[in-house]
Parts: C-alpha cells; sequence; structure tokens
C-alpha cells in the first residue's frame, strides 16, 4: 500500500496542474494513516493472550508497582473483570506474561507439522479466539494450563507476596521413612488464580445473558480442561541425600509437569475432541451419535476438550480466519505424515531446491602439532509447498 500510494506525485507532475509534489507528500502524511488505521486493527485483533504475551517481562520488574498498574489499562484485549485483577495483582503480570508465552511456544511446536501451525504473519495467534473449533479448544486449553503453571512454580521460588511453597498433603505413595518437607510448586494457587484471571472474561459474557452462541459456556469448559489435567499430572519428585549417594534419606515434593508434558498430554485431547450443541436452554449438549475411534463415545469426561463449529481451510490464506495458508512451509518428500508433502501442499505440488555448502571433513592429526582436514561438499535438499 504504502508504494504505490507514496509515488502518486510522480505521475502528477508530468501533468499541468501545478501541483507542488511536497504538498501531496504532506496530504499523505495526513491522511494515510488515516485509510490504514482500519487495515492496521484487523490484522492486530489480538487476543489477551497474545498482548500479555509480548510485554517486557524485565522492564516490567524494574519498573515496580507503579509502572505495572499504569501498563494494565494498555494491554489490549483484557475485559474489565482482567483489568481489575491486574491492577489488583500486578505483580502477578510478569507470570502471567510468561505463562502465556511459553503456552504458545508450546501450542507452536505441538503444530509445527500441521496445515494449521498455531502461528500468523504477525506473530501472534491471530483471530482464533474469536472461533470455537478444535483448534481453538486446543488454545485456550494450553494458555490456561500455561498461566497456571508460571504461578504455582513462582509461587516456589518465592517471587510472588502473596503465596509460598505447596501446601500440598502428603500422598500415600509416599513411604513412612520418607520427608514430606520439599518445597513444591504451589499448584492449587496457580489453579485458581488461572481460574480467576482467564474465566472472569467468560463469565462477563455468558451465553445466558449475552448473545455469544455459547462460545463462552466452552471456552469456560476447555479452560478447566487445561487446569485440570496440569493438576492431574503434578507428581511427587524425591531426592536422594546421604554420604556418596547412599540415598539414607530421601526429601520429597510436589512438582508440576514440564510444559512439554502438557503440550502431548493435550495434542492426544485435541484428536479426541467432541463436537457439542448449544440447546434451547443454553446449556452444552453433546452431539447424538458422536463416534471416538470407531465405537461410541462415552460421556465425556471434564478433561477432554470440546468445540462447536469445523476447523477452517487452513490450506489457504485467510486473514479474518487467521489461517496462513501452506504456500512456500517446507514439507517432508517421502513422508507419510502431516508434515509429508501431499498432505501438507493440499495437493498443489511442491518445489524441490537443492543447495551446496562446504564443510570440514575427514579431519586429522599431523605430528607435530596441527590438525589437517578436507573440504567437503554436503548437497542439502529442501521441498516447499506451491
Amino acid at each position: 500500500l504504502l508504494l504505490p500510494l507514496s509515488s502518486l506525485y510522480l505521475p502528477l507532475q508530468d501533468l499541468s496542474l501545478n501541483i507542488d509534489p511536497s504538498s501531496i507528500r504532506m496530504v499523505l502524511v495526513i491522511f494515510l494513516p488515516l485509510f490504514l488505521l482500519p487495515l492496521a486493527n484487523s490484522l492486530l485483533d489480538v487476543s489477551w493472550w497474545s498482548s500479555v504475551a509480548q510485554l517486557n517481562v524485565g522492564s516490567m520488574l524494574s519498573s515496580g508497582s507503579t509502572g505495572m498498574t499504569r501498563l494494565c489499562p494498555q494491554l489490549e484485549g483484557l475485559s474489565p473483570g482482567q483489568g481489575r485483577i491486574c491492577e489488583l495483582f500486578h505483580e502477578h503480570m510478569p507470570a502471567v506474561g510468561a505463562g502465556a508465552f511459553n503456552a504458545i511456544q508450546e501450542c507452536q511446536h505441538q503444530f509445527r507439522n500441521g496445515r494449521w501451525n498455531c502461528s500468523t504473519p504477525i506473530a501472534h495467534l491471530g483471530p482464533i479466539h474469536k472461533q470455537t473449533t478444535k483448534e481453538a479448544a486446543f488454545t485456550y486449553a494450553i494458555l490456561s494450563a500455561g498461566v497456571a503453571h508460571e504461578i504455582g512454580r513462582r509461587c516456589k521460588q518465592g517471587r510472588l507476596p502473596s503465596c509460598g511453597c505447596s501446601e500440598e498433603g502428603r500422598p500415600t505413595s509416599i513411604k513412612e521413612d520418607w520427608a514430606w518437607t520439599g518445597c513444591g510448586d504451589n499448584v492449587d494457587y496457580g489453579y485458581r488464580f488461572s481460574k480467576d484471571f482467564i474465566d472472569v472474561r467468560e463469565k462477563e459474557y455468558d451465553s445466558k445473558r449475552s448473545n455469544d452462541d455459547g462460545k463462552s459456556l466452552v471456552n469456560r469448559r476447555n479452560n478447566e480442561a487445561g487446569r485440570k489435567l496440569l493438576k492431574k499430572h503434578s507428581s511427587p519428585k524425591c531426592k536422594c541425600h546421604g554420604v556418596s549417594g547412599a540415598c539414607n534419606l530421601k526429601t520429597c515434593w510436589l512438582q508440576l509437569p514440564t510444559m512439554r508434558r502438557m503440550g502431548d498430554v493435550l495434542s492426544k485431547k485435541y484428536h479426541n475432541a467432541h463436537r457439542v450443541i448449544i440447546n434451547s436452554r443454553g446449556n452444552m449438549q453433546f452431539m447424538n451419535g458422536e463416534t471416538m475411534n470407531g465405537k461410541r463415545s462415552r460421556r465425556a469426561m471434564l478433561t477432554d476438550l470440546v468445540y462447536l463449529e469445523d476447523s477452517p481451510d487452513y490450506c489457504r490464506q485467510d486473514r479474518s480466519m487467521g489461517t496462513t495458508g501452506t504456500i512456500g512451509r517446507e514439507c517432508k518428500k517421502d513422508s507419510n505424515g502431516s508434515d509429508g508433502c501431499d498432505v501438507l501442499c493440499c495437493g498443489r505440488g511442491y518445489n524441490e531446491e537443492t543447495s551446496l555448502t562446504k564443510s570440514k571433513c575427514r579431519c586429522k592429526f599431523e605430528w607435530c602439532c596441527q590438525v589437517v582436514c578436507d573440504t567437503c561438499l554436503n548437497s542439502t535438499t529442501i521441498h516447499t509447498c506451491k
């Protein structure tokens, strides 16, 4: 847009209109931002997590509480309730930002080989937060788990003033002669804060009080699934004590699962997500005759993901749906999986490019005293979708 508009004055110079090019440039400077503003807003229509994840955590920590409270109203996408929590618990926001960032990174790792790779050209998750697809379900669940994970971890580290080590009771699996005295991750506090901060926006737009077609119910269900799975997969961690590793005593504590572990768990839930509808009473109802793995589905658990609508066509680019398409994506020619060229390129075919690189090889030591190597040419072939 900028190139053709900024060059409008060039052809006008050939006309006998006696127009000063500098005046035209001045008009462009004034009116061009007004023209681009709606476009910029549509491209940057980000969710709260994309906004929070972009925060500079270091600058927030160094700016103190005053700087953080001033920053809260500037965060895009926060609901009124989230804004109030941000101001009351401003010291938690760096953890919320880090949790959202870690969740987005894990989402991109899990779907790196798929047609939908959990990213858009502007490094946000795009308008997927407005949808109720399987991909959106995974996103809500991993983000809810990511925030709870980071909050619980920072409680253990003593980085948050309103929480400390876990107060979880001693599990029955821990032997009596092992000490349950280690400082564990505060899973419960992370769970509660994530629930309060993330679910408050959905409660403000509850389907029974607004015309959101049941999106808030589905989002809250998927948020809860992520948190419950995080708590379910938290487990005791033990460390031996004693001379030369004799392990005369073991100290144990509660430890959260890694985000990679959560990504793997939620990825399986994504592939077995349940299709639901919203009935006339505004309640969520599982579709009749739904099957899973060729058998009639049993009643979904609270840790299962749910969705309302079919996924868009991720083969083609559609900014309004948050899809980037697969043109230019690198694929594997001989793979039968989702990263294979036949699947990822959606039947359009692929380009093949071979590059040569030089590297040292067949190195040997010669007396005395040097290492002599040959120079080898390495051929690398890359396939990209048309």
